[in-house]
Order: C-alpha cells, then sequence, then structure tokens
C-alpha cells in the first residue's frame, strides 16, 4: 500500500511538468548560458518620450530573444553628455545611443531639418522609415555610426518672443532669437530677420529672463519642459521644422550578433520609434495646452506661413550647393512625405 501511495505522489508531481514539456506554449525559453549585454546612454529624463520608448525596445529585444540579450538603459546623462555617449558608441564601451548631436552622427541628417520641408509627422515617418531614410541613414558608418532608424525628436518647431506678436518675417527683425549651434536653424532664423544668438540649452531660461535673447525657437515639449513660457510673452505656431532622432549602435557590436538577434533588435529599434513618435504627438498636444494658457498664441495662416516658406528658400540653396542634399533628393522626400 505505502508503495503504491508513493508511486501516486510521484505522479501527481511529474503529471504538471510532463504536460508542460508537451505543450508548446507552457514550454519556458530556452535558457541562455551568457546573455549579451546592450547598454544604451540618452540625456533626457525618465519622463520624456525617448526614455519611454526605448523601455519598450528593451522589452521587445528582451523577450524576442528569450533573454539572449539584456537591454541597460541610462538615462538623464548618467553616462556623460550626448558628445560623450557617441564617442563612446564609437568606440564600443557604450552600445548604442539616441539624441542630438546629429550633425556628429552625419551632416546627411540635417536633410531632415530644412524648413518647411514636413507638413506632418505622418510624413517625417515614411520618408526616415523608408527607401530614402535608409539611404541616408547609411552614410553615418563614415563617421564610425550605425543609425538602425531615426525618429522624431519632438514635434515641430515654434518660436516664442518677448517683444511682440510674429505673424510675419519682417516681425523678427531686430529680435535676438536664441538657437542651438544647429546650422539650418541658425540660417534660417537669418533668412527670416532675426539676430541669432546662440547659447547652451540649459542656460536659456536665464537668458530670456534678463533680456539676453528676446525669443527662442523649441517644440512645445521642450518649452514646456523647461518652462520657457513663464519667461515669454507671445508664441507663434509657425511649424517650421522638425529634428531626428537616430538610434546609433556600434556596427562592430551589431554585426558581431547572429542574423537573427540582427533582425530583433533593427526590428524592435524600428518598432519602438514609431511608438517614440506617437508618445511626442500627444506630449506636444498636451505641452500645446500649458502654451495656449500661459502665453498669447499666434496660428499662422497659410498665407502666412508661405511668407516664411519663401524667405526659406536660400536655406535651400545653401545646403545643396554645400553637397548635403540635392534638389532631386528634395524632391523625392516630398513626393514620398504625401
Amino acid at each position: 500500500m505505502k508503495k503504491l501511495i508513493v508511486a501516486i505522489l510521484i505522479a501527481a508531481v511529474l503529471a504538471p511538468a510532463l504536460f508542460a514539456a508537451g505543450s508548446k506554449e507552457a514550454a519556458a525559453p530556452t535558457a541562455v548560458a551568457k546573455p549579451i549585454i546592450m547598454k544604451i546612454g540618452h540625456a533626457q529624463p525618465v519622463t520624456h518620450p525617448r526614455h519611454e520608448s526605448l523601455l519598450k525596445f528593451k522589452e521587445l529585444v528582451e523577450a524576442r530573444s528569450n533573454m539572449g540579450i539584456i537591454v541597460e538603459i541610462y538615462p538623464a546623462a548618467q553616462l556623460g553628455d550626448e558628445a560623450a555617449m557617441l564617442d563612446a558608441t564609437k568606440l564600443g564601451t557604450l552600445q548604442a545611443t539616441r539624441g542630438g548631436l546629429f550633425e556628429r552622427v552625419s551632416p546627411r541628417l540635417l536633410t531632415y531639418t530644412l524648413p518647411f520641408l514636413f507638413d506632418n509627422l505622418d510624413g517625417l515617418e515614411k520618408v526616415t522609415m523608408g527607401p530614402i531614410g535608409e539611404k541616408i541613414a547609411a552614410e553615418a558608418e563614415k563617421n564610425g555610426l550605425l543609425v538602425l532608424t531615426t525618429g522624431d525628436a519632438g514635434g515641430f518647431r515654434q518660436i516664442t518672443n518677448n517683444t511682440r506678436p510674429i505673424v510675419k518675417p519682417e516681425d523678427l527683425k531686430g529680435l535676438k532669437i536664441r538657437a542651438p549651434g544647429v546650422k539650418t536653424i541658425v540660417k534660417t532664423l537669418e533668412a527670416f530677420g532675426a539676430n541669432v544668438v546662440t547659447i547652451p540649452y540649459g542656460e536659456t531660461y536665464m537668458a530670456l529672463k534678463t533680456g539676453v535673447a528676446d525669443g527662442q525657437e523649441n517644440p512645445f515639449v521642450n518649452i514646456e519642459a523647461m518652462k520657457f513660457y513663464e519667461v515669454q510673452k507671445y508664441l507663434t505656431v509657425v511649424d517650421y521644422q522638425f529634428h531626428p532622432d537616430p538610434f546609433n549602435v556600434n556596427p562592430a557590436w551589431f554585426r558581431s550578433l547572429s542574423p537573427e538577434y540582427q533582425k530583433i533588435v533593427k526590428d524592435a529599434a524600428v518598432e519602438s520609434m514609431k511608438y517614440n513618435n506617437q508618445l511626442n504627438k500627444i506630449a506636444g498636444v498636451k505641452a500645446f495646452e500649458v502654451m495656449k494658457n500661459a502665453l498669447q498664441v499666434t496660428v499662422l495662416t497659410p498665407a502666412q506661413r508661405q511668407a516664411f516658406k519663401d524667405k526659406a528658400n536660400e536655406v535651400y540653396a545653401m545646403f545643396i550647393a554645400e553637397g548635403v542634399t540635392t534638389q532631386a533628393e528634395i524632391d523625392a522626400i516630398k513626393a514620398a512625405a504625401k
């Protein structure tokens, strides 16, 4: 009797395991002896769409690789500023980074920042994630980086100031407008008639408050996050420029992965970047609500916006002459973005 009871107990214990082993859905993932570590750094806080989308990337990669690749994310410039993280990615001490300084990734990425090149985010996504975008991204390898995909860094850029409403380019004449050191921004604002002052991003609030700068340009999400609206009076919704958000990885590291893992990482980068783009859309709408309550808002009519577009034509001529892009490529981008 004792032997019978023991046999029944053993069977009861083993039955679930045997059943699970015979079921594909219940089978546990194959254990990986030594998972691959993928470290990703960026400079934004954990509340930013960039970080949230990287969490999505981590979720996708780890699930699809059965934890064969472990993704470690270091936000808020924990691993240094954006320049330092780009250098670390080139060296291979960091596997990936996302952020600004896209001119250093490749001057070809400046193409996306040409004024009024895109009418909406959907058009941007069609281009950056299509054949044209792949061709532009490939140029980054000349600088020791591999761009898996490119997204939106924060939405359309707008103009705020303390002096007067801006409804036509001539209204910018004589105003000191803060800008980052991105050549397309500087040349576009100069074409509009502004006096451009280059001030570090973190010092912009005080520059606006003390009058070192009369105004600045940024997407809604940045204006809200940095509270620039507290020291500005007027907002002009001009929708003049997008900034790219390239997903940079170390080429040697990526090519050391198996073809299966390369596909997992590449696909997850694209999917998470689309998620990033949607998060930026939502964040932009919320931030604009803050702007409407804090500033006198001017939304340009199509005719008013056209006057700014006309002034920006010289910027296109300059960047075509410098070999950043071609008229044929610009035409192809506009066609693909429709």
